[in-house]
């Protein structure tokens, strides 16, 4: 049980090297990262770091900071003409912090229950192509592409050019530039979801190292194996199939979003029950790990399906026996 009521703990020196490599690590990311989304590098861990041990600590009115973010969120906009789908992120990883702090009294949540916890960030990154401004964007984030090719392609002498690069340059020209925008249109929100996880993930990890020099209990974890998605996480696949099949071409990269995600949870899902299955069969948990990752590794394109099926049936099977029994029976 992890409870900010438990006597303090030292805080040991190795807690403040973990941080210091934590934010170096950061800020590594911002500096290779173009502006303004280099920032998001900083201040989403930062924003999901302060949710988590100000609710955790203070219960729910640490909701003040999400809001607080918002209302800075609006103010960005308005003097830097920034768009909104841009500083939302901020504000929404408060959000997530926040849901995290309050779930940490009494054992904290499960892996998949964490997971589910990114929802607010997946239904921003599902609502990216339908935003004012969203599809320029990605208009202007190609020609951008295209200026860095020439520009790298210029400072290499002809001779030492690779043939791959020019393979892959001549290839990426023969693509019409709107329908290059519009496979932009179709990626980069599913992209910016799964960078905006890893900060999540980032941001939790500072905020264990924080509660650590604070002396507070150690955070809550929880192994893969018992990875399982709630429920309700069939929602966002659910209307992903709607959409995709009773809407037209505007809604297809939101339903391409919502799809790919989907697949990805059940997907390790299915991998935790594999594991589940595996450790259960006294494999050492090493072998474990490196017999996943090589079969990941060498057959990527059809074991995804695979395990996302087993994932998927997971959730009214329930191989691991996860799903509390009703009141009644054994």
């Amino acid at each position: 049980m992890t409870s900010i009521v438990e006597p303090p703990r030292e805080a040991r020196p190795i807690a403040w090297v973990r941080l210091s490599l934590l934010m170096m690590f950061l800020l590594f990311g911002a500096l290779g990262t173009p502006w303004p989304w280099a920032a998001l590098w900083l201040v989403l861990p930062a924003a999901v770091a302060g949710g988590l041990l100000a609710s955790w600590r203070f219960g729910n009115t640490a909701f003040v900071l999400p809001a607080a973010l918002l209302a800075a969120a609006v103010t960005v906009q308005v003097m830097f003409g920034w768009p909104l789908w841009f500083t939302l992120w901020t504000p929404l990883a408060a959000v997530i912090g926040c849901w995290m702090g309050l779930r940490e009294e009494g054992g904290g949540p499960g892996i998949g229950e964490r997971a589910w916890m990114l929802v607010p960030l997946l239904g921003l990154a599902a609502a990216l192509p339908l935003a004012p401004g969203f599809p320029d964007a990605m208009g202007r984030l190609d020609s951008r592409i295209v200026a860095e090719q020439e520009l790298v392609m210029k400072s290499v002498p002809a001779k030492d050019v690779p043939a791959m690069w020019v393979d892959a340059k001549k290839q990426f020209d023969s693509v019409p530039a709107e329908e290059r925008r519009k496979f932009w249109v179709l990626t980069v929100p599913i992209m910016l979801f799964v960078w905006s996880a890893m900060l999540v993930m980032a941001g939790r990890a500072l905020a264990a190292r924080c509660a650590t020099v604070l002396g507070w209990p150690p955070l809550s974890r929880s192994p893969l194996y018992l990875w399982r998605l709630p429920d309700a996480a069939l929602v966002p696949l659910i209307v992903g199939i709607a959409l995709l099949v009773f809407t037209g071409p505007v809604m297809q990269p939101s339903a391409a979003t919502l799809l790919v995600v989907s697949v990805l949870g059940y997907s390790v899902q299915g991998v935790a029950v594999v594991e589940s299955l595996l450790l259960s069969r006294g494999m050492p948990p090493v072998f474990v790990a490196l017999t996943v990752l090589f079969v990941i590794a060498v057959s990527l394109l059809w074991i995804l399906p695979a395990v996302a099926v087993v994932g998927l049936s997971d959730v009214w099977l329930d191989y691991r026996k996860l799903e509390p029994a009703p009141e009644g029976e054994a």
